[in-house]
């Protein structure tokens, strides 16, 4: 008859197993070659006496205890070595935990070819990083992160229109980068040493926004302070006007916004003499003002008059080349940020670089500092990024197939039908759709409803 001592103890893997409790009821014969600890001696005794003896960390069987699920880690033993451990709870037939199994392999030799391998893969990423990192501390603070093409000339003429006190109106999706890169203009131009004041034109209130915009002279409304409110557009004087989400603005206030840049005056609500006011004006938004003017939503003459010159930020998923640059710059950020060691597997970066971000560079942030917050372990594993991400590249990564053999049309109307749920699924609008699969908005309409896409 077979032991199965005698069968673990001939594993390749170090095999140590506990009870629900955590108390030891077997260690292979291995495991003190790695880990310092003469396995008799742990017979019986709980893992956390060691643990907290500083023979490993971090802790794993105690956690699978906690979870009741499997869970693997990079461990660090006392003796220096790097050692892979996959802790699998085991049930009985009524769900109750009977204890557990920690496999330990020994990866240490790996992990030195692993970080070598990482190094030179991001090698060109930690140059771009640098280059980055040179920008901002020429631009200060707030500097672009960047690698493509279409992303360097988006740089390249921002430098321009930072020497010019033309309007500038920024394009592109929500989460982009509009704001970010409003204030990498401000900071390179001659006015960085004045007010730089960001407006959201969305997140106030209409009944304040006019107030908070324009300002009020005292005893101007109930309520209004007794010495009177300087407005935004005021204190930004000498200095540069961001407004954001522009196309949210309310129609009255367009006139009054249109004065401020005609007559370069500004005359707080209660007031009968206009301030004089030397802003540079920066927009943004994410609507097509064009649309809206057709609408009768937008002011023609105002959108003239912000409309000098439109600078579109592309989506993170047409410049995929950056996704690595702002994970590692995100990874280090907020690792330096809260004092913590933390790397990405490859298996990480490659989930991240095929999914698509539909809420552009902020989204990516977000869920890098989730990462980074979250991981128990300095090595981040793929079951630790939020499963619609994995998901969504799961599904990216797989091409679009014919699974039978059809007449030549019936293949196209296929690859078709899958190619427009694809995009639906990731665009969610007609328009968006249009633009990606390069088409028409109508088209696209008629052949979503014709593959049932859409109702």
């Amino acid at each position: 008859m077979i032991d199965y001592k005698d069968v673990l103890g001939s594993l390749f893997d170090i095999v140590h197993i506990t009870d629900a409790e955590g108390k030891t009821l077997y260690c292979s014969e291995r495991y003190g070659e790695f880990f310092g600890i003469d396995p008799a001696e742990m017979i019986g005794k709980p893992i956390e006496d060691f643990y907290r003896q500083g023979y490993f960390t971090p802790m794993i069987t105690m956690r699978v205890i906690r979870e009741r699920k499997k869970v693997h880690t990079i461990q660090t033993t006392q003796q220096k070595r790097k050692l892979y451990v996959v802790g699998t709870p085991i049930f009985d037939r009524q769900g109750c935990l009977l204890g557990v199994v920690n496999t330990s392999t020994d990866i240490t030799d790996q992990e030195k070819l692993q970080q070598e391998l990482e190094e030179n893969k991001y090698l060109g990423t930690l140059y771009h990083m640098e280059i980055a990192k040179q920008n901002r501390l020429a631009g200060g603070e707030n500097g672009l992160v960047y690698r493509s093409p279409s992303m360097r000339q988006v740089a390249s003429m921002a430098d321009k229109l930072s020497q010019v006190d033309s309007s500038v109106i920024l394009l592109g999706e929500s989460g982009v980068g509009k704001g970010v890169l409003a204030k990498y203009i401000h900071e390179r131009s001659p006015r960085k040493d004045r007010p730089f004041v960001h407006i959201n034109c969305g997140a106030i209130p209409e009944s304040l926004l006019e107030s908070e915009l324009f300002g009020y002279e005292k005893g101007a409304f109930t309520g209004a302070d007794k010495d009177g409110k300087a407005g935004l557009i005021e204190k930004a004087d000498g200095g540069t006007l961001f407004l954001d989400e522009i196309g949210e603005l309310p129609f009255n206030l367009q006139v009054k916004l249109l004065n401020v840049l005609q007559e370069k005056t500004i005359t707080p609500i209660g007031g009968t003499r206009p301030k004089k006011v030397d802003i540079k004006l920066i927009t943004a938004t994410n609507k097509n003002l064009k649309q809206m003017v057709d609408e009768g939503k937008f002011r023609e003459d105002l959108y003239y008059r912000i409309h000098v010159v439109p600078l579109e930020i592309p989506p993170l998923r047409e410049r995929r080349e950056e996704i690595p640059v702002l994970v590692h710059y995100f990874l280090n950020l907020f690792a330096d940020k809260y004092g913590l060691h933390r790397k990405l597997s490859d298996q990480c970066h490659q989930i991240l670089e095929e999914y698509d971000w539909p809420g552009n560079v902020r989204e990516l942030e977000n869920v890098m500092e989730r990462l980074v917050v979250t991981s128990h372990d300095v090595l981040i594993m793929p079951d630790q990024i939020p499963q619609y991400i994995c998901e969504a590249a799961k599904g990216a990564g797989k091409g679009i197939k014919v699974e039978r053999m059809l007449s030549m049309q019936e293949a196209i109307e296929e690859v078709e039908k899958q190619l427009l749920q694809r995009a639906y699924d990731v665009h969610k609008t007609t328009t968006k759709v249009a633009k990606a699969l390069g088409i028409s908005q109508p088209s696209a309409s008629r052949k979503l409803r014709k593959h049932a896409i859409l109702p």
